[in-house]
């Protein structure tokens, strides 16, 4: 057995040794464990690897001998590309930077700009097919395979509110605010030269052509390549007088494409609120509402002829209704006085109303001298109503306002033939009969 001794001062030398000793053991300890830190916009996982590491691996990865991260920053050639700092880094994102709209959709290269990049064109009309192109750059350094954008449309510059989805051609409506629509260039094919000015190169800088928002893509988005986007679109319900923002959607993400620093969401200006409305004549033997008619008719005039006693005549006019009215039109019709001659003798109007229109045979009673009438090829009338839906249904013309014809929606080159019938009887009063029918269109906001 030896024996040392050691004194007081000894003692407190070697405990201090001692507690130093653990305090590097305790320091090294905590440099073996990193945590995750983020924010809204950034991840950095395992920021404490410290240098001299070993190899770690998994199915997905391997490190080996990673060495922690004095500084940040970031060196380049034409080889490779190394950044300091953390390991990791996040998901594939794109944002949203230039933007342009054109008006000849045909072409699978659009050139007729309706306005300047970056610029709102103005006075977009309802059903007008117009080409969208749009740069996205991705910014994380990670590219990704079969990437898909749909489109996205609000009235608020930050998409706070009222966002909606572009509507797929075969779905597209009359009360579809916008839709997508066939034009140059294929669905998800490559386009085939850029046109932003800030776009890169292709290949790289050429995006798809895109035509629906739920088709399948086998595009890739190379890592940090600004890339051009095409949309096709038109407006069918779209607001008058609005200014529509649009947003790239990342489909396969799930998430909104956002803005760029400095960067502003395509838009433009709906135009406002137009109303066409012609009233053409039809020839003699023209075939329409279940009638061959036997008169040829203008657009400021129905003359029968000299009508046979005994025998049905129908003569007609055409109205074609354009308009971008969000709720589309209603046309009304009234006469100023019953179907009289000179001697203000009538020939009667049929037994039935527009409120409830009834078939001819019924209409015009054997009993009467005479009969006049009208039908309108509206089949369905405001509040839903199919009461002219059948071909034989007349009502007698009044002098008030009747509704004969109806939308909901905004319309183009909507069309409606009214059908005027008469017939007169061995005892029907000869002379000249007239009488003038008034029609009143009214675009519904």
């Amino acid at each position: 057995m030896i024996a040392v001794g050691i004194s007081k001062a000894s003692r407190k030398t070697l405990w201090l040794l001692a507690a130093g000793v653990m305090l590097a053991a305790i320091l090294a300890q905590s440099a073996v464990y990193a945590d995750e830190a983020s924010s809204t916009s950034f991840s950095a996982r395992d920021t404490a690897i410290t240098q001299g590491g070993g190899e770690s691996s998994s199915t997905s990865f391997g490190v080996i001998g990673a060495d922690g991260a004095i500084f940040s920053g970031e060196a380049s050639s034409t080889n490779f590309l190394f950044r300091g700092g953390p390991l990791a880094y996040d998901s594939f994102t794109v944002l949203s930077q230039n933007w342009r709209w054109y008006d000849d959709e045909a072409n699978e290269t659009p050139s007729s700009s309706l306005a300047g990049e970056n610029i709102a064109p103005t006075n977009i009309i309802n059903d007008n097919a117009i080409k969208l192109r749009l740069a996205l750059k991705e910014v994380a350094d990670i590219g990704a395979q079969n990437v898909k954008f749909k489109l996205q449309y609000s009235d608020t510059s930050d998409f706070s509110s009222g966002v909606g989805d572009v509507v797929e051609i075969g779905d597209c409506l009359p009360s579809s605010a916008w839709c997508y629509v066939d034009g140059g260039g294929v669905d998800n094919a490559v386009i085939s030269t850029t046109t932003l000015s800030d776009a890169d190169a292709c290949p790289n800088g050429c995006g798809t052509h895109n035509e629906s928002g739920v088709s399948t893509s086998t595009f890739n988005h190379v890592r940090l390549a600004t890339t051009e986007y095409e949309f096709t679109v038109k407006q069918r319900a779209a607001q008058t007088n609005t200014t529509y923002f649009f947003r790239a959607f990342d489909t396969v993400n799930n998430v909104p494409v956002a803005l760029n620093t400095g960067e502003s969401y395509p838009s433009l200006v709906t135009g406002g609120t137009t109303l066409t409305f012609t009233i053409s004549g039809l020839g003699s033997g023209t075939t329409t509402e279940g009638v061959v008619t036997d008169a040829t008719t203008t657009a400021t005039a129905i003359s029968f002829g000299t009508l046979p006693v005994s025998a049905e005549t129908e003569a007609a006019q055409r109205l074609t209704v354009t308009t971008n009215a969000i709720s589309g039109y209603q046309i009304f019709a009234m006469t100023d006085q019953g179907f009289l001659n000179q001697s203000s003798e009538e020939i009667p109007g049929v037994a039935a109303t527009n409120a409830a229109p009834a078939g001819w045979g019924s209409g015009c009673a054997a009993t009467s001298t005479g009969c006049y009438g009208y039908h309108t090829g509206d089949d369905t009338l405001s509040g839903g109503s199919t009461r002219f839906q059948a071909n034989d249904t007349y009502a007698r013309f009044e002098t008030t306002t009747r509704e004969i014809a109806y939308s909901s929606n905004p319309v183009t080159n909507d069309s409606v033939d009214v059908i005027f019938k008469t017939l007169v009887r061995p005892d029907q009063f000869t002379g000249t009969y007239q009488n003038a029918v008034t029609y009143i269109i009214v675009p519904v906001f």
